[in-house]
């Protein structure tokens, strides 16, 4: 573990004390929540430190825990002064002796242990895909320039999709929804194949197979619920109080996993910005062409093939640089005598 990642579980758990004291005060949540934004790690370890509260209290009868506990109190003194320096970091190494000694001691610990500090932090360069297998045989897929997390609970499995797109084929398991958190949605599923895309500025949901239920992160009774069948696909921006659904091509929708890229009646633009993607030499649209539309199916990994394509079905040429940038722009008419 990273000096770094130290530091912030360690300022995790001290705001987690903070925030629980009896003198918390409206300023004390309002840096708490500036915290939070100030690095995708930060919301990450908040999140894992909750769950492991959430795991001790389910298992706080163990006898190994009762001593444990015991232990981590004696020795916050020894802490204290070497270490940290208010109440509520004290408070906080209780927290964290207790989730670092029980997978040192005991069996059953270290297997609590694995749940609790088994996450995981995947990221995708901009011109790259890739395919996980998690340890519950999940399988995810992602997308050029994504970061996700992953943390299998208990009682639960948990996902955030930071940035980017990825596709899940989520393994069955009753006892352990898997929730995926992507903006301000979360999307519950126990065993399906959906496609969770922010790669666009919005959030969709693309439902293959199965059913997926999709509500507000501050999710509370009566608050509205959307459940996906197949072949839907919600579209959320930023506020919507109920997102719209739609029906869609999920083989076309999710063939980015395969490699490919579907368009129809795309603008030139946009199409040239998602294979820009998948490839280091990016691709420069002239403005006064960027409304040419393009239908076709295409590979990503195969940007001589697209720019061919565009050179055959619409009024434009390419050209290089020399500096490792393409050039599309329009073709030049006959010159008229």
């Amino acid at each position: 573990m990273s000096k770094s990642l130290d530091k912030v579980e360690e300022a995790a758990a001290t705001w987690d004390a903070r925030l629980r004291g009896a003198t918390a005060t409206s300023s004390d949540r309002q840096a708490f929540q500036a915290w939070l934004q100030e690095d995708p790690l930060h919301r990450i370890t908040h999140d894992r430190l909750q769950m492991a509260l959430s795991e001790l209290r389910t298992h706080a009868r163990l006898p190994e825990l009762s001593a444990l506990r015991d232990e981590a109190r004696n020795g916050v003194d020894a802490i204290r002064r070497r270490r940290l320096a208010s109440i509520f970091a004290v408070a906080a190494a209780i927290v964290l002796i207790v989730m670092a000694s029980i997978g040192a001691q005991t069996e059953r610990g270290a297997e609590i242990l694995a749940r609790l500090q088994g996450g995981s932090v995947y990221v995708t360069s901009p011109n790259e895909r890739t395919k996980v297998t998690l340890a519950d045989g999940s399988v995810v897929t992602l997308d050029s320039g994504t970061r996700l997390s992953v943390l299998l609970g208990a009682s639960r499995r948990d996902v955030t999709l930071l940035a980017g797109r990825a596709l899940f084929q989520v393994a069955k398991d009753p006892r352990r929804p898997f929730v995926v958190k992507a903006g301000e949605r979360t999307i519950t599923a126990l065993g399906t194949v959906f496609d969770v895309d922010l790669s666009k500025g919005e959030l969709r949901v693309t439902l293959a197979e199965g059913s997926v239920a999709v509500r507000p992160v501050q999710f509370r009774r009566g608050s509205p619920q959307q459940i996906l069948k197949p072949r839907q696909q919600l579209v959320a921006t930023a506020g919507d109080a109920l997102p719209k659904l739609r029906t869609v091509d999920t083989e076309r929708a999710m063939s980015w996993a395969e490699g490919q890229v579907f368009f129809e009646n795309e603008p030139l633009a946009s199409a040239v910005e998602e294979m820009n993607e998948y490839s280091s030499r990016k691709i420069v649209v002239d403005p006064a062409v960027a409304d040419l539309r393009i239908n076709g199916m295409f590979r990503t990994s195969n940007q001589a093939g697209f720019l061919e394509a565009l050179q055959v079905t619409l009024p434009v040429e390419v050209r290089n640089d020399g500096e490792g940038r393409i050039f599309v722009s329009k073709r030049p008419g006959p010159i008229a005598e």
